[in-house]
């Protein structure tokens, strides 16, 4: 039993660790510089697919 909560305590470690490097990554490439263009765009996008 205590192997099963040791690999699932792992897994949960790695998996935390993997989402915090991916959102450091994201931050240092840009991806959260100006979101509210992002919003603007797609709805653009949707108003012109209306017309």
């Amino acid at each position: 039993m205590a192997e099963l909560t040791l690999i699932q305590f792992l897994v949960a470690l790695f998996m935390g660790l993997g989402a915090v490097c991916l959102f450091v990554w994201g931050v240092l490439s840009g991806l959260f510089h100006d979101v509210e263009a992002v919003k603007y765009r797609a709805y653009r996008a949707e108003v012109n697919d209306d017309e």
